[in-house]
This record gives C-alpha cells, structure tokens and sequence, in this order.
C-alpha cells in the first residue's frame, strides 16, 4: 500500500482551494489499511468539522467504487479530477468528492457543505460504449496474458474473429488499447496502454455484469468449505465433464490467502448445468434453498473465466475475475481482492 503521508499535501490543497479564503485545514493520515485514508479537520467560525477521507487516484468510475468498497468510512473521496461517470455514482451513493482541479460537491454528516465547479474548459463526458460479453471474455484473456490480437483472442476465447475484432476495437476506443506508431509488421499489433486502469475498468464492467446474474443458492452440510469441496464436490463437477471454477473469498483463500475463514463457496458453471437446478444440487450433493446457503451458483460469464489455476484439486476463476467478484462484494472482500492484486497480481504486467 502506498503511505498515506505522501498524499497528505494534495488532501490539504484540495481542500483549501474549494474553501473560503482564512480557513484552516488539518489533514492527519490514517495508519492503518489498505489504501491512503485520512481524518480531515476544517475550522470555521461555527467550531471544527471533522470528516474522513480517501485517496482514489485518478477519479474514474472505477477508482472511486474500489477506493469507497476499502474505505466504507470515509465520508469524501478525493483523487486527481473526479469524471462525471464517477460523479453520477458518488451522488447516487451520497459520498462527497473533491478533486485536485478545484471541484467538490460535500456535505459532511457535521454540517459542512460544499458545492464547486472550477471554471475553464468542460470536460469530455465519459464514454458510453458499454461492456459486451466479447469484450469482458477479451479482457480476461488478455488480464490472463493472451496478446491483444484478433488471433490470440480468438483462440482464448473460442468467439468468432468478427466479435473479437469488434471487442477490441472498443477496447480501443475506450483508452485501454492503442496500436503503436508501426502500421505494419510484427510491432504494430495493439497493446495494453496501463494496466492498472484496464484492470480497473474490466473490474466495474464485470461487476455490473454480474449484479444482474441470476443465482442459485444451495445448502449442504459439512464443516470445513474449501476441504469438503475439494474431497467431493470438485471430483463431482469433474466426472460431470463440464466447465466450472470457484471464485470469490474462497478463490481468494486458495490464490492468496488473506481472510481467516470461507463461510459459503461462489462456483461458476457452464450455462447447460446451471439450467438444471435440481441436477446441480444433486451433483454437489445439497439441495436448493432460499437463505442459509453454503454455496452460491453462476453461470460461467465467459469461455475463459474458468481458465484460472487448479489449487489443492479445486479450479480457480482467472485471477482478474476473482478480484473483480472480490472489489463487487465489498467490505473484507474487497480487502482481500486488493491483497491478492498486490501479492500474484491480476494482469500481466500488474
């Protein structure tokens, strides 16, 4: 984790560039978690008014919903220039933001209230290209290291070569993917223009895509999640011939262990088997409830999100994947999603 110490005279500067003139601001970083958080003080003529703060980087969609998933007491998020996608989700959370460029719209549990627009040139609305299934299925192959090439993909994937050349070509537009100044030849193939932000966007995208999933609860009994699904439930989904992987804190456990327990396993399985609740109970030996479930069922989102490593007998989602399910779930897994980017990483370079 980067030190919150550093950060400390860009919170303070953003703060006092979006208050009136005379006031003063204390800005105290937090020693403790997974991202640069901090306790603000702003004293006015009223008395002192206390806030806590978070650091998110560039301020886009993404970063904004990773910094207030590690920092669910934080009351403004700030980072370098807060994008008006990340605007719309922070006004629909009721989170406050300030951002370097002289922007802020707060309003402080204590009272303080700030509204700002810095003057200058508007800036360009995000892009609306939204997310396809062949692009979420070509993001993960190349966050698990195929090329960014109409071939590789197409081979990772098993889309057609139109869809692939299609999801990388908005990829493209999106910012993520650039071809270099080589027209021809073997350099002048696409690559990844930051992987952090790739790795970011993908991120949202799959969580969006996946709070509209429909999901399959099961109950089973046993004691130990992870040992009984790799002593029965794994040897099970085997024999059965169809793709299938674990993802979520349970995945997390397995890649990079972080939390001290998995109460309930999240498996993906292809769309023929999740089709037929009542097989799939049978096959994991448990049977379909609506509360007090220990393993929650999705359909495979793309050909590759199974493709991830097998651990102890037990197929893990590509590491992208499951840190994205992570950052969706919030709270401790979104703390461990973050834990294991930082320990394997979830992108080639990352």
């Amino acid at each position: 984790m980067e030190s919150a110490s550093k950060f400390v005279p860009k919170i303070r500067m953003a703060v006092i560039a979006v208050l009136p003139l005379g006031l003063d601001v204390n800005v105290e970083p937090q020693l403790s978690g997974v991202i640069p958080t901090f306790d603000i003080t702003v004293r006015t003529a009223a008395g002192a008014q206390r806030f806590g703060g978070v650091w998110a980087g560039k301020g886009w969609p993404s970063d904004v919903r990773r910094a207030a998933a590690l920092a669910p007491n934080a009351d403004v998020i700030f980072a370098a220039k807060v994008s008006e996608g990340a605007q719309e989700w922070l006004a629909a959370e009721k989170l406050g933001w300030v951002d370097e460029i002289g922007n802020a719209s707060v309003a402080t549990p204590t009272g303080l209230v700030i509204s700002r627009q810095a003057t200058g040139k508007p800036s360009v609305p995000d892009a609306v290209d939204r997310w396809t299934t062949t692009m979420l299925a070509a993001a993960e192959a190349i966050l698990n290291g195929a090329p960014p090439t109409v071939e590789a993909v197409e081979s990772a994937t098993s889309s057609s070569r139109g869809a692939v050349a299609n999801a990388l070509a908005r990829l493209e537009r999106r910012g993520l993917l650039r071809r270099p100044s080589h027209t021809r030849g073997p350099q002048s193939a696409r690559q990844i223009v930051d992987v952090a932000a790739f790795v970011d966007e993908y991120a949202v995208a799959a969580a969006f895509a996946r709070s509209k999933q429909k999901v399959l609860k099961i109950h089973c009994l046993w004691s130990d999640p992870l040992e009984e699904f790799a002593a029965d439930i794994a040897p099970a989904l085997n024999r059965h011939g169809v793709p299938w992987a674990v993802t979520g804190t349970a995945a997390s456990t397995l890649l990079a262990p972080y939390l001290g327990s998995v109460t309930t396993v999240d498996l993906y399985v292809d769309k023929v088997l999740f089709a037929e609740p009542a097989r799939l109970a049978d096959l994991v030996g448990g049977r379909v409830v609506d509360k007090g479930h220990r393993i929650e069922v999705r359909e495979l989102p793309t050909p590759v999100t199974a493709g991830g490593p097998l651990v102890n007998g037990v197929r893990v989602a590509v590491p992208c994947r499951v840190y994205a399910d992570l950052m969706a779930a919030g709270g401790r897994s979104a703390e461990a999603g973050q834990h294991l980017r930082e320990v394997i990483g979830v992108g080639p370079h990352s």
